[in-house]
């Protein structure tokens, strides 16, 4: 029987086949696609993104860079710049970059052949301990040509990039450094207590007077720029910047060239000069000598340099404005006067007999003129600065109610001025003995407080703002050296009599004018009547008689004090002088004084006091 045939079972082998074949053709095409795919990728790696990613692939990284803020200027009231910001150069270092950290070292002092080596070398010993991927500026600025001898050796120095900033600079020099103020670098302790996101990038601070008082103001905020560097270190490009917010700028009170003429007029001395406007607290000079130049801080001054400034015995550091505390002497009288005569404790026509001399329980109190002024009223004893009346004035009032008089004018409290660091002096009283000292109020030591003695302390600040206050009759101001500051009137002193005032104003204009005043000598040639009134501190306590300028150690002669205003009647400056260890106030302040009013008046009011003076000025222009 014939072989049977299975066309079916033939069928299905050749479908399987052909399904078979047609997987494998689309494998293989999925396959030439996939390969397709990789070459394209391959070829844009190699090709088309090829720096790009080598770039990275040798160690490019994308990095946020910090721009500090530009700090805003501070000007005098004239608009004459007193701090500036100047460009200079900085290097960055990364030490994971550097191929040698001792040859960059010596590169370096080679260059800044101004600044120590052995600074240069320990910023480097410190700067091996830190953070190796971090980068560091180097605490030391570049000049121009600095600069560019470094640029060309910059190739050999990887990891070191050459930067611009700006540098705080003080164009006058030590000129009103104590209302200034400087800044320097941010120490541990003042970073703790900052904001890091408001200080990055940045390694100033102010340290004292306005820079500290305003740096809020002052310093701006910073802002960030997103760069591109490679392997070595080197900027390849910015991709994107966020700006810093400049600080704002200051504009000050102070005239600065009535500071320099101030200040010119201590010369050599110790002590402190204030002059303000009465009416509104405007300081016009703050003085305090002897002065340091700000200029040394900004980048960091060197130990040998601090050391000198700090163990100087005449103490530049101190801002004798706000913290020199000194006996204020006689220059206290009106304000006591007043007082006594506001609340009936005497009146200013009632006279006593002084023969030189107040014998208070078998102690002879002396007055500094050793004859006596005979019959003397309270225009006599402010004119002729009578010890003796205010010694027997004092035992009628005690020494609250000498407290009481003369705490409204400010002293023995903060002034409230826009600079840290104000001390409030002393004002005395049997409670402030008791809480002190710890000790019960003798009626002897009421005596002496009344000439200013004792326990009285006062600022040269505090005398400037009582006597402005004395000036306008009795508007209390606080004293302020920015100019935007709002201007207010603080409180006003309870006047039952205004005559009281004038007499106590008019007797004050006798110290400069009458024939037997203290300071007569030194204002006789004035256009204009101003008051004032003279003041000799005790430095320590010394028998009667035993004083002798010519044989005692200078620093402890007599403070030489003098308080004033002008003119008379509408007073436009205020000041205090204080000269340590100058003698008596007479000699040495009262001369100071007139000079600076006079000079103030030259420079605001010529037309008005000094029309020849003015004719000549156009003259000359002309």
């Amino acid at each position: 029987m014939p072989e049977h045939l299975d066309f079916n079972s033939d069928s299905e082998r050749f479908n399987q086949k052909k399904q078979f074949r047609f997987r494998l053709y689309v494998a293989f095409i999925f396959t030439l696609i996939l390969f397709a795919i990789l070459i394209a990728r391959m070829t844009q790696l190699q090709w088309i993104e090829h720096e790009r990613y080598q770039g990275l692939a040798e160690g490019n990284r994308i990095s946020i860079e910090t721009l500090p803020p530009t700090r805003g200027k501070i000007f005098d009231r004239n608009h004459v710049l007193l701090a500036d910001n100047q460009p200079v150069y900085a290097l960055k270092l990364i030490r994971e970059k550097m191929d040698s950290i001792d040859a960059t070292m010596l590169a370096i002092q080679v260059i800044l052949d101004n600044v120590d080596p052995k600074r240069v070398h320990d910023f480097f010993q410190t700067f091996k301990k830190r953070n190796r991927s971090k980068s560091y500026t180097l605490p030391f600025t570049f000049s121009e040509a600095q600069a560019a001898q470094f640029a060309v050796i910059s190739h050999k120095h990887p990891g070191v990039t050459l930067t611009a900033r700006l540098k705080r600079t003080y164009p006058h020099g030590a000129t009103a450094v104590h209302a200034l103020g400087y800044v320097a670098r941010i120490n541990q302790k003042e970073l703790k207590k900052l904001d890091p996101k408001a200080y990055r990038g940045t390694d100033i601070i102010g340290k004292s007077g306005i820079e500290r008082y305003y740096e809020k103001v002052l310093h701006g905020s910073p802002g960030i720029q997103q760069i591109e560097t490679n392997v070595r270190g080197r900027v390849l490009r910015k991709l994107e910047t966020l700006p810093a917010t400049p600080g704002e700028d200051i504009h000050l009170t102070l005239d600065i060239e009535l500071q320099q003429f101030a200040e010119s007029l201590m010369g050599d001395m110790r002590g402190a000069i204030v002059a303000m406007d009465p009416q509104n607290g405007e300081v016009f000079a703050f003085v305090s000598t002897p002065v340091f130049d700000p200029n040394l801080f900004v980048d960091g001054i060197d130990h040998k340099s601090y050391n000198t400034l700090l163990n100087d015995p005449n103490r530049p550091f101190i801002n004798r404005v706000i913290n020199g505390r000194y006996p204020p002497g006689s220059t206290t009288k009106p304000f006591m006067a007043l007082g006594a005569i506001e609340n009936n404790f005497i009146s200013p026509n009632k006279k006593i007999y002084d023969p030189g001399y107040l014998v208070y329980k078998d102690h002879r109190y002396r007055d500094w003129k050793r004859t006596g002024h005979g019959l003397v009223d309270m225009n006599k004893a402010i004119v002729e600065s009578c010890d003796t009346y205010f010694y027997e004035l004092s035992l009628d009032m005690g020494i609250d109610n000498i407290h009481n008089s003369l705490a409204p004018f400010g002293f023995g409290a903060h002034t409230g001025i826009d600079i840290h660091g104000e001390s409030k002096g002393i004002l005395p009283s049997q409670k402030w003995k008791r809480e002190v000292k710890g000790k019960p109020w003798f009626r002897g030591e009421t005596i002496i407080s009344s000439i200013g003695q004792g326990y009285n302390l006062t600022t040269p600040l505090q005398l400037a703002r009582a006597t402005a206050i004395l000036a306008n009759r009795g508007k209390v101001i606080r004293p302020h050296l920015v100019r935007s500051h709002k201007t207010e009137a603080l409180d006003q002193i309870e006047i039952k009599k205004i005559s009281n005032w004038e007499k106590v104003i008019t007797s004050m204009e006798n110290v400069m004018h009458s024939k037997k005043g203290t300071a007569r000598r030194h204002a006789k040639h004035l256009p204009f009547k101003m008051a004032g009134k003279t003041g000799t501190a005790q430095v320590f306590s010394l028998n009667a008689g035993d004083y002798d300028a010519d044989t005692l150690h200078e620093k402890l002669h007599d403070h030489s004090l003098f308080i004033g205003f002008a003119p008379v009647n509408n007073p436009k400056i205020a000041i205090a002088v204080i000269a340590e260890n100058a003698g008596s106030g007479s000699k040495t302040a009262a001369p100071i004084g007139v000079k600076l009013i006079e000079k103030f008046f030259q420079l605001y009011y010529s037309e008005t006091y000094y029309p020849q003076q003015n004719e000549t000025l156009n003259s000359h222009e002309d």
